[in-house]
């Protein structure tokens, strides 16, 4: 630390010792009154990239330093006015004394009715969707995905062609679980992004197990100062729940500082009706019917902090420190479930109630360092970077479940206890280099990352009050794993062509050892990753493409995880420390027209596919989902998608996906030996954006999504709908915004049915979740607002791992 600083002070005044120059002056209108916040750029000559820029203060001045000697050229706009252009050549400080900009009143006229739409640019397995300076810049960033074309937002879960993405914030993947995930994206303003990136044919520079990525892609500052922003947002479902929040960002000439905190607290419930019907040996006559109802309060909060700091070194080389800080310091669930027991006759033959208590805090400490080189004057680049995770989840859990006859005599009672932990340690480092070649880049790179995780659970038998140790049902679960990957990747375009090409290889070597199991499961594997695309022009309208990516996916920690949770007593989720990778392979044909009209054909199949399998035990009478390996699944989808401004006050974006899905599995509980669980398809998504007001400071979004039927693992889904509405003001010269909205409008989404029904197996549940929800923000900004933040997330693969969500 003393080294950093003493080389940190050094730099510093290394930066006041050079000769720099600085220009100043003021800005007004024809009448002389200083313009505030006009944007002052500075280009070097014939550069089309600004080197600096900054903005007035609340009396027209500025100043721009930390110029070298030279000739550059200023541009001052401001909406309204016209733009005005100023050359200067500096050889010592210059005051340009009153610049004055002249009113336009067709441009202002222009600007209010036609202001920046977002853009889209589609090729083969990428879509990017830029939104800096647009419309759609307002909210949060969870609030610009649910607008982002080809992206689903349901509450936490964010999917893209039926999968969960990988996050990465600049190219950075982020350490984080689904829900802290959630609240970072809420967190962060969409006025500081410039685009976000849905990959779904990901290059061989991405980690093998990124089947489709989710880049989301910040602005550069090139402002100097201080801006921060204060939120605040409550929600009212069954009941209520609220967030604060507030960031905060400087710049100078070498150091970029963002800071952000958020704290939520909320209190959710759930309930549910399930049904079994269990057999007898001959898996035809019915041994009994079980129908429970179940309900769920669950209270937790949650502190969740960023700290990013950027160091410009100098022209060639920065320095960028990160840390992420997600802390659930208390989750309580409190669990009923009340089952009635029907004989094959139907009729009530006894019933169980059963109380379950869970609580647990959870820790997830992330930490990055990265260091960047321009290595010459034609873009070529050199990176380097490591990262660290801590994790630690600590959750006990007591279960007491009554049994009583139909006339409500107690029969008996089964009550235990269980104290478990899980602690993950994780790091990652990787070099990149990226040169122009043979009319394109050039990329090439290696990583390795390292993890060790280790679960502990202890199981306690309740009777009379004492805790009496069952050493059959607890166990030490410990976990390595070691990955070491390279890649080479080529990206050229010319003419009406464009290609991309690349290959990843990854060794791991795995080992897992259960005490409980009395067994050590060790893997060692290498395997390739190939990605290619191309994408033609046919002509000035048309352009289709072809792409083709493999890719794993490995078992999250804590499937591998052999430990029980418990629902109730015959209700429980189980791990398995025997998992294997998955392996994906992925093909895609696309045809656009003028850019916002595509279809899309593809073809999708995961060998060894990793999902969670609901079986019912017909002979003690119990229910699990355990996490296994499926035999194959595979989708065949035809996509069609439209995105267009109708007019100056309507952005729509239409998506619609016709497939069909198919899960291959072993039947565990039954004679036959597989089944497959499959269906066609219907997806429709729907989302507007309305400007309601001249000034584009009153805004509203309506967007609607159904799902006819889908399929997991041994599970079929069934009839899925919501629409969502949400209003923004913009107040205060847009140094404040309200907003207002509903979340499922209709309540629809509250009936969430799944079935198992095949051979000996036969249930049924029906969820219903808070999902409709009314929501109430402010956010006030303060300091220079027109800065961009430089807020990064630190992601990886190993990370992502750590919970299932």
């Amino acid at each position: 630390m003393t080294k950093l600083f003493m080389f940190l002070c050094c730099l510093q005044g290394g930066v006041l010792m050079a000769q720099d120059y600085s220009v100043s002056g003021k800005v007004t209108n024809a009448v002389n009154s200083p313009l505030s916040f006009v944007n002052v750029l500075v280009y070097e000559t014939e550069s089309e990239t600004p080197s600096k820029g900054t903005t007035t203060d609340e009396d027209g001045f500025f100043i721009v330093k930390g110029l070298e000697a030279g000739s550059y050229r200023l541009n001052f706009s401001y909406i309204g006015f016209e733009n005005y252009f100023e050359t200067v050549d500096l050889s010592s400080n210059k005051n340009l004394g009153s610049i004055i900009l002249k009113e336009n009143p067709e441009m202002l006229d222009e600007t209010v009715v036609t202001a920046k739409l977002p853009t889209v640019k589609k090729s083969p397995g990428k879509l990017i969707f830029n939104v800096e300076n647009t419309s759609f810049s307002v909210g949060s960033t969870i609030d610009l995905l649910k607008k982002t074309p080809g992206v689903v937002v349901i509450g936490e879960d964010i999917q893209v062609k039926f999968s969960s993405p990988i996050i990465y914030i600049n190219d950075k993947r982020v350490y984080l679980s689904s829900s802290e995930v959630a609240s970072l994206l809420e967190n962060m303003d969409a006025a500081y992004i410039k685009s976000i990136e849905v990959i779904t044919n990901p290059s061989a520079k991405y980690d093998a197990d990124a089947g489709t990525v989710l880049n989301i892609v910040t602005s550069k500052a090139i402002s100097i100062g201080y801006k921060g922003s204060v939120d605040a947002t409550y929600e009212q479902g069954i009941y209520p729940k609220y967030k604060f929040g507030t960031s905060h960002f400087y710049k100078n000439n070498w150091l970029n500082v963002y800071a952000s905190y958020t704290f939520g607290k909320r209190k959710e419930y759930k309930e549910d009706d399930s049904y079994i019907r269990f057999f007898l040996p001959d898996e035809v006559s019915t041994k009994s019917i079980w129908e429970t109802k179940f309900d769920r309060t669950t209270e937790y909060e949650n502190h969740n902090g960023n700290i990013a700091l950027d160091f410009t070194l100098n022209e060639k080389n920065s320095l960028s420190i990160t840390s992420n800080i997600s802390v659930t310091p208390n989750v309580g669930y409190s669990n009923n479930g009340n089952s009635l027991i029907y004989n094959p006759q139907i009729q009530v033959d006894s019933t169980i109630t059963t109380l379950s208590y869970v609580n647990y805090e959870k820790n997830n400490l992330t930490f990055a360092l990265d260091y960047n080189r321009k290595l010459n004057e034609k873009g070529a680049t050199f990176s380097a970077s490591t990262n660290y995770i801590y994790y630690d989840n600590v959750q006990d859990q007591n279960v007491s479940s009554s049994y009583f006859l139909v006339n409500g005599d107690f029969l008996r009672n089964n009550s235990f206890y269980t104290n478990s932990e899980q602690k993950s340690n994780i790091f990652t480092g990787q070099a990149d280099v990226s040169t122009a070649l043979w009319g394109g880049t050039f990329e090439a790179g290696l990583k390795y990352s390292n993890v060790n995780t280790e679960s502990m659970q202890d199981f306690f038998n309740i009777e009379n009050n004492t805790n009496i140790f069952n050493n059959a049902l607890s166990d030490n679960f410990k976990y390595k794993e070691n990955i070491y990957a390279e890649y080479i990747n080529f990206e050229r375009s010319w003419e009406k062509w464009s290609i991309t090409a690349g290959l990843r290889g990854e060794y791991t070597d795995v080992e897992g050892d259960s005490r409980s199991l009395g067994q050590v499961n060790s893997q060692q594997y290498f395997d390739l990753f190939p990605s290619a695309s191309f994408h033609h022009i046919l002509n000035e309208n048309n352009g289709i493409g072809l792409s083709y990516s493999r890719s794993i996916e490995r078992p999250r920690y804590q499937s591998l995880n052999p430990f029980k949770y418990f629902i109730t007593e015959r209700d429980f989720n189980t791990g398995n420390p025997n998992l294997d990778p998955a392996i994906q392979d992925k093909i895609t044909l696309t045809i656009d027209h003028k850019g916002k009209l595509f279809f899309e054909l593809y073809y999708e199949n995961f060998e060894n596919s990793l999902d969670a399998l609901t079986f019912q035990n017909n002979n003690n009478s119990t229910l699990e989902r355990i996490d296994a390996n499926l035999i194959k699944s595979y989708q065949y989808a035809f996509d069609v998608t439209y995105f267009n401004s109708l007019n100056s006050w309507w952005w729509l974006h239409f998506n619609t996906s016709t497939f069909y899905l198919a899960n291959e599995f072993y039947a565990l509980q039954s004679v036959e030996e597989k089944y497959t669980n499959d269906t066609f398809g219907q997806y429709l998504f729907l989302t507007n954006h309305f400007t309601l007001s001249k000034d584009r400071t009153f805004t509203a979004d309506l967007t609607g999504k159904y799902i006819s039927n889908f399929v997991f693992g041994n599970r079929y889904f069934k009839n899925q709908s919501f629409v969502n509405i949400s209003f923004r003001k913009e107040l205060w010269n847009k140094r404040a915004s309200l907003t207002l909205g509903v979340d499922d409008i209709f309540d629809t989404l509250k009936d969430m049915a799944s079935t198992t029904r095949y051979y000996n197996q036969d249930n049924h549940y029906y969820a219903n979740l808070e999902y409709r929800l009314l929501r109430v923000g402010f956010k006030y900004n303060f300091g220079n607002a027109r800065l961009h933040d430089n807020s990064k997330q630190i992601k990886t693969d190993e990370g992502d791992r750590l919970e299932g969500n």
